[in-house]
């Protein structure tokens, strides 16, 4: 799925900083990959969890990834997951 930004829209800031910054990088392109959940991110990448949740909020804020809630049998609990919601995104410059 494309993601289309437009330049009018203050979120393409924040967007911009999540695909410059390294972290936010490479969260996206594990959830690319595969959907998961903080804790596996936070191992996977060996990351601090609070990074991972740190980046993951404005990742799913912005639209980029998208989370569901399910029931884990490891641990009988409910547990978060996630994965990208977009496989590109595309800066729009004004006009249609």
């Amino acid at each position: 799925m494309n993601c289309e930004v437009d330049l009018e829209d203050w979120r393409w800031r924040i967007i911009a900083l999540e695909i410059g910054s390294n972290v936010g990088k490479r969260i996206l392109s594990i959830l690319q990959e595969e959907t998961m959940s903080a804790t596996e991110i936070s191992k996977e990448l060996s990351l601090p969890l609070t990074t991972v949740f740190y980046h993951l909020s404005r990742l799913e804020f912005l639209g980029l990834i998208e989370s569901e809630v399910k029931f884990s049998s490891k641990g009988s609990r409910w547990t978060k997951y996630y994965r990208a919601s977009c496989s590109k995104i595309t800066f729009k410059i004004g006009g249609e």
